[in-house]
């Protein structure tokens, strides 16, 4: 990159965790305990290691000319549930909307949702797509410094850090969603607001190469959508146990339908 890196702010050091040897960097720009450095490049924190599996598969979709095609389909889908704000908002409307709570979005991308969120909101979040972050940043600067490019299975945050932990859309396609959810009930504080929500795990096998007994069909026709074959192939595979994983990593969970059905959310608190 042919940006120049600095140190992390105050307010990201104070709960930044080393993402080489995962020690608390105690409000230091570098870990204390390895030593290692932690900059800031063009706004984003790099706490990222190399990706692998479905996360890197994920990582290059999310970076490239695909997403940008796809976000189309994304947008009618929100407005066929109502619109964005009512879609987005059967979500949101779990997390802590009193006084001005510490937020940490998994999957943040462009902050799509940032404008259903109060001002007061001291909103963090991570991405694994960097393009995405770079793109967050410029549409909302009030999530300057507060970026990190980080995997949700490896969060760069000290324990007990935030108020609420979200993720909404990325869940079914984690590397590995039972350590990302474990992840989320670490960084959240006592009492702290968890919520995951995404389509049904299941809801590609809808398509009409399934029900005519020829799989290989919807393959074509998300790749029409925008979708490059790795990602393609990486929806269509055997869809994630998404309540079994659940039942095991938040037991006291509580599971909402939402989008008609399309889709699932849920929610727990950090005992």
């Amino acid at each position: 990159m042919c940006v120049d890196a600095e140190k992390l702010v105050p307010g990201m050091a104070a709960i930044a965790r080393c993402v080489g040897c995962r020690a608390t960097m105690a409000g230091s720009g570098d870990c204390l305990a390895c030593g290692r450095g932690s900059p800031l490049v063009g706004g984003i924190w790099e706490a990222i290691g190399e990706l692998r599996g479905s996360n890197r598969v994920a990582s290059a979709f999310y970076s490239g000319r695909g997403w940008r095609r796809f976000r189309v389909w994304e947008e009618l889908f929100l407005l066929v549930q109502g619109g964005a704000r009512r879609a987005r908002g059967q979500v949101l409307r779990h997390l802590p909307f009193g006084g001005a709570p510490r937020v940490l979005e998994i999957g943040i991308g462009d902050g799509a949702n940032l404008p259903y969120l109060p001002l007061g909101w001291e909103i963090f979040g991570v991405d694994i797509a960097r393009p995405r972050l770079a793109n967050c940043l410029a549409r909302h600067r009030r999530t300057a410094d507060r970026l990190a490019h980080a995997e949700a299975e490896a969060l760069p945050f000290d324990d007990d850090s935030f108020d609420a932990v979200y993720t909404v859309g990325g869940l079914n396609h984690f590397g590995d969603p039972a350590a990302a959810l474990r992840e989320m009930r670490r960084v959240a504080r006592p009492g702290g607001v968890l919520v995951a929500a995404d389509e049904i795990p299941d809801l590609p096998r809808f398509g009409i190469g399934h029900l005519l007994g020829v799989p290989r069909l919807d393959g074509f026709w998300l790749r029409a959508l925008g979708l490059d074959a790795a990602f393609a192939e990486l929806v269509l595979s055997t869809p994630l146990d998404v309540d079994a994983v659940a039942r095991r990593e938040w037991p006291e969970h509580r599971r909402h339908r939402i989008w008609g059905g399309l889709g699932y959310c849920m929610v727990d608190h950090k005992a």
